[in-house]
Order: C-alpha cells, then sequence, then structure tokens
C-alpha cells in the first residue's frame, strides 16, 4: 500500500481545499502526517498527508490485489465505533480508540455480517442471512436472535432509533428486483418483532427520522437501469402504519450505486458523475466529475463511485472513488451537500468501509488491502 510521495506538487496540492493550505505547507516540511501520539512504525501504512487523525489501530496483512471486506459504523450518539469483517467485529471508543469489545461473526450460511448497527444504549446489531443477532455490550454470552417472517436473504441495512428502543432491518425476499423486500421492526425492549413492513427488494437502506418515530425505508424500482428512487414513511407512534409513499425521483438509465439516501436527497453515480437529486420532486440538485486518477495512474484512467454516505446532520457527502482498473490508489472525497464542491481529498489504497459520526464532526474508514487499519479522523472546516 502507498500514498503519493510528491504531496506538495501542483497537481496533489489540488487534493486540499483552500482553508487547508497552511496545514499543507506545514505537511511539506515536516514530511507524511502521522496517528495520533506516535510516528507511524515500520510496519504501518503512512497516513494521508493532511488527514486530521483521532487515532488508528493497525490490522492484518491481506493480499494486495484480492482487498478484503469490512462494514463499518458508528453509534447514533457517536461515542462508540465498529468495525466487522470476516474476523469478527470489533467496537472501539470513538474518542481514544481504546477496545470495548471483540465479538464473533454471525453463525449463519457463510457466517458474515452483512449489515451493522450500533445503539446509544450499548446494542449492537448485526445482520446475517434470515435474521439479526444483537449483543449487548455489558453481557457476556450469546446474542439474542431475530428471524425474517418468511423466507429471506441477508439483512442487508440496519438502523437504530436515537434512543436505542426500536430496530429496524431491510432485506429481501428474492434475487427479482421485482419482488418487494421486508422491512422488520423490533421493539428492543418488549423483546419482540412489533411489524412486518413492504419496502424496496434493491435494500438501499432504512433510517429513522430526526423525531425518532419516524422510519423511512427506501423504495428503489431499479438500482442499475431506468428506474426511480422514493421513500415509504411509517409511523411508530400508529403501529408503523405507513404514512407515505414518494415514488420518488426518475434516475437517468445507466445510473449506478451504491445509493445513498436522507429525508430529502439521494446520491448516484451516472456517466462519470456523482449526481444528487430530490426524491420527492426528482429535481437534479447537483453533478459533478469524478475527481482526477492519483499519481500512480494515467492521466485517462476511467474513475468509479465505490462507497458514498451522508452524515445524518451534517453538511458533507462523503465518498470513494477508485480507478476502474484498480491501478493506483483511490480518493476519500468530501463534498458539501449544497453544491457537490470538494472540500478536502485523501489518497488511500482499498478503503473497503466508511462511516461519518451523526454529527458530521468525525468520519472513519477501514482499508482492505495490503497492510489493513482503521483510522478516525476530524472532518476539516
Amino acid at each position: 500500500m502507498s500514498v503519493r510521495t510528491d504531496a506538495c506538487s501542483a497537481r496533489s496540492a489540488r487534493r486540499w481545499r483552500r482553508g487547508l493550505l497552511a496545514a499543507l505547507g506545514f505537511a511539506c516540511m515536516a514530511g507524511p502526517a502521522a496517528s495520533a501520539g506516535a510516528e507511524p512504525g515500520a510496519r504501518q501504512v503512512p497516513l494521508p498527508p493532511g488527514l486530521a487523525s483521532v487515532w488508528r489501530v493497525d490490522g492484518r496483512k491481506v493480499d494486495a490485489y484480492s482487498a478484503a471486506w469490512s462494514l463499518a459504523a458508528f453509534s447514533t450518539d457517536g461515542k462508540l465505533v465498529g468495525v466487522s469483517d470476516d474476523g469478527g467485529t470489533r467496537i472501539y471508543d470513538a474518542n481514544d480508540g481504546r477496545l470495548v469489545r471483540m465479538l464473533p461473526a454471525p453463525y449463519s450460511t457463510g457466517q458474515f455480517a452483512f449489515s451493522l448497527a450500533i445503539s446509544s444504549t450499548g446494542l449492537v446489531a448485526l445482520g446475517r442471512v434470515g435474521g439479526v443477532d444483537i449483543h449487548a455490550l455489558g453481557e457476556r454470552g450469546e446474542p439474542t436472535k431475530f428471524y425474517c417472517g418468511g423466507i429471506c436473504g441477508p439483512v442487508s441495512a440496519l438502523a437504530f432509533s436515537p434512543n436505542g428502543a426500536w430496530l429496524a432491518s431491510q432485506a429481501a425476499r428474492s434475487t427479482r428486483e421485482t419482488t418487494p423486500g421486508i422491512v422488520d421492526v423490533l421493539d428492543l425492549r418488549a423483546g419482540v418483532r412489533r411489524a412486518e413492513l413492504e419496502a424496496s427488494s434493491t435494500r438501499a437502506g432504512v433510517i429513522f427520522a430526526g423525531d425518532g418515530a419516524t422510519l423511512i425505508a427506501a423504495n428503489v424500482t431499479r438500482v442499475d437501469g431506468a428506474g426511480t428512487f422514493g421513500m415509504r414513511r411509517f409511523s411508530g407512534s400508529a403501529d408503523w402504519r405507513r404514512t407515505r409513499d414518494l415514488v420518488g425521483a426518475q434516475v437517468p438509465r445507466g445510473s449506478i450505486g451504491p445509493y445513498a439516501f436522507n429525508e430529502r436527497v439521494a446520491a448516484y453515480a451516472f456517466d462519470g458523475r456523482v449526481e444528487l437529486r430530490e426524491v420527492a420532486t426528482g429535481a437534479l440538485v447537483w453533478a459533478r466529475p469524478f475527481v482526477p486518477p492519483g499519481l500512480d495512474s494515467a492521466d485517462d484512467t476511467a474513475m468509479k463511485l465505490d462507497l458514498v454516505a451522508f452524515a445524518p446532520r451534517g453538511d458533507l457527502l462523503l465518498g470513494f472513488e477508485s480507478p476502474v482498473n484498480r491501478e493506483g490508489p483511490g480518493a476519500i472525497v468530501l463534498r458539501r451537500m449544497a453544491d457537490g464542491a470538494v472540500v478536502a481529498m485523501y489518497d488511500v489504497v482499498g478503503v473497503s468501509a466508511f462511516a461519518i459520526s451523526p454529527d458530521g464532526g468525525r468520519f472513519m474508514y477501514s482499508t482492505g488491502a495490503g497492510r489493513t487499519y482503521t483510522v478516525v479522523a476530524r472532518v476539516p472546516r
């Protein structure tokens, strides 16, 4: 794994927003940025120049050309972060990187976690094939297991309510996009499933609205090609009855996920651009080209969008854009939600997962190529 060695050149200098020029100048004099508290050791991968890291944890060595997978999440109050991979799940204190708990991979088909969520009350939910495992950080022993009603595939989206009383999960009943998927709502205080709702089979996600009592599920008719990206709202004060159904934004033919959405907009990739579109009206908010390839790639190398996420209460979009041919590093890109302008960019090889804190002040990422590591860093302002 490598980062650019000439971060002070004109091309690399475009990676930083103007407000960080002073920090970049310091980085040029002092060398690559180190993790908080210590310089990188001989076996550590240097962090991208200019990254305001809070802490880092180094992992195992994996094949540089066969990237490992992982999941990442902040707790709903931002105090914990979690990373799941084929070795299990690790929960850290978000402030100092202290390891809070290690959890085994779910015991199910493939023994993989397909989604991860952490509550403000110390619960960790892992989506697996056919259901969800819920661990209490303060307790030992087997997790509480919930199963889909009927037959379902991997649970690929999870969300805790802000108060930790509810957990929503989303899974598909079929590999066919025309088959509606399942959204289960679990009452964690009573330990029962309160509702089984119908939403998208393409599993773009579930979130709780700011009031904590409204559940929003993505309603995608298609991920690849022509289709719509809508939302369905369910009210917790009315036994999770559907209260609104937005047919949604018509996305262009050839648009490609990954999708990210909040109560107002959805993001996707189309024709070499990142696009943001209003869900209710279908209006295009902005469209911005992918960032240029890194110095280790040819100038005409095509880029793609691998990951994208919004801060629940922030003003930034976090994305990871990488070369289609996998030659050279990709870039973690922070864009303004208002107009898509790039705020900051960091060259990183093999980002496999990332997440933004609930307040939008920090982000984390985990790598899955070469010598892996996890970092929590401050969002530049």
